[in-house]
């Protein structure tokens, strides 16, 4: 028992011994607490505040992402769609660096049209945490080059986000480019 309990429990003991003072009602009061007080800890004994749940830490995933990681960057500087048909999930959403969302249908497109192109794509300092079967990769990537309209020329802090599929095969399910000042 907590000790606020011990103390309730002592101070009513008092009125246990007094016959005139209702014991049988208060003594079925301090079972009834008694009871409640051992069922009650055992359940909350097993609880932990706080814990949260952290990545698979098997290095070898990891770096199998990060290589995928660097074969997306290789297929943009190819233009290789064929890359992207497979490698981008079905209901693939990114974000580019200037704030528009693109679906997998226009990301092909852009690359089949020849509208996306790069001179330049390196990918570095990537970081991958794996959580199961998604994966999330920040990675920093120097490009020059466009996408459709946009030019992409500089420094971009990356997020991309990767589903294991049921066959084992991993996907980019959503990426996020933000240009670095």
């Amino acid at each position: 028992m907590d000790p606020q309990t011990v103390k309730w429990v002592e101070n009513r003991s008092s009125e246990i011994r007094d016959p005139e003072s209702g014991a049988d009602e208060t003594m079925n009061q301090i079972l009834v607490i008694a009871a409640l007080c051992l069922l009650i800890s055992p359940g909350t004994l097993g609880q932990t505040a706080g814990i949260k749940q952290k990545p698979v830490t098997s290095g070898s995933i990891e770096k199998a992402i990060e290589k995928l990681v660097d074969e997306y960057a290789e297929a943009a500087k190819k233009g290789d769609v064929a890359f992207f048909e497979t490698n981008l999930a079905r209901d693939y959403i990114g974000i580019e660096a200037d704030g528009h969302m693109s679906t997998k249908p226009e990301v092909i497109e852009l690359y089949r049209s020849g509208q996306a192109k790069f001179g330049t794509l390196e990918v570095k300092d990537r970081k991958a945490r794996v959580y199961g079967n998604i994966a999330v990769v920040i990675s920093e990537l120097t490009m020059r080059g466009h996408s459709g309209r946009a030019e992409l020329n500089g420094t971009y802090r990356s997020t991309q986000v990767l589903e294991k599929r049921q066959d084992g095969h991993w996907q980019s399910v959503s990426s996020q480019l933000t240009k670095l000042q």
